[in-house]
């Protein structure tokens, strides 16, 4: 039986994606890669690589100063008093910064090395991820002499001897 020529060219259909599928199919692949992007939001992770990295070098060199108290009987007036003997190079925060350390007498004074009368210590950096992790004041991650253990400060001010780090 023979076919009609309309019938037949009602069933050929032209090859190719009209202008609004195009523009249509470029919309949604553009909302789904800004979900993964968002998802996977690379400043969070690199933020938190570097506080990984900020919590690795103050737990090392709480240990140094640990060891330097007990067998020195005082902590160091500065940092690089710990290398060599301690440590082999100063460990430096993240940003390439020296982390802060404070150390003091007795009587919260200034103390020296030499004198091996510096009984207190703070050892903290700055916490960059999360930075809402305080409810108040600034998130740090230290280690202080009246704890011997190393977390999460809360502060208004800079961390002192007397704070306690919490874990985070």
């Amino acid at each position: 039986m023979p076919v009609d020529s309309d019938v037949a060219s009602s069933f050929t259909r032209k090859k190719g994606f009209t202008l609004v599928e195009l523009l249509i199919s470029i919309a949604v692949i553009s909302i789904l890669a800004a979900i993964v992007y968002l998802a996977l939001d690379p400043a969070k992770k690199k933020g938190q690589a570097r506080d990984t990295s900020r919590k690795s070098g103050v737990a090392q060199i709480s240990g140094a100063l640990t060891n330097y108290f007990v067998q020195i009987g005082s902590y160091p007036n500065l940092l690089s008093d710990l290398v060599p003997s301690e440590l082999k190079s100063l460990i430096k925060d993240p940003d390439g910064n020296d982390f802060d350390y404070s150390a003091q007498n007795q009587s919260g004074m200034s103390c020296t090395t030499d004198a091996r009368n510096c009984v207190r210590a703070v050892l903290y950096s700055i916490y960059e991820y999360p930075n809402t992790a305080c409810a108040a004041g600034t998130a740090y991650w230290g280690w202080t002499s009246s704890s011997m253990r190393t977390g999460k400060i809360c502060s208004e001010d800079i961390p002192t001897y007397e704070d306690i780090p919490i874990d985070d």
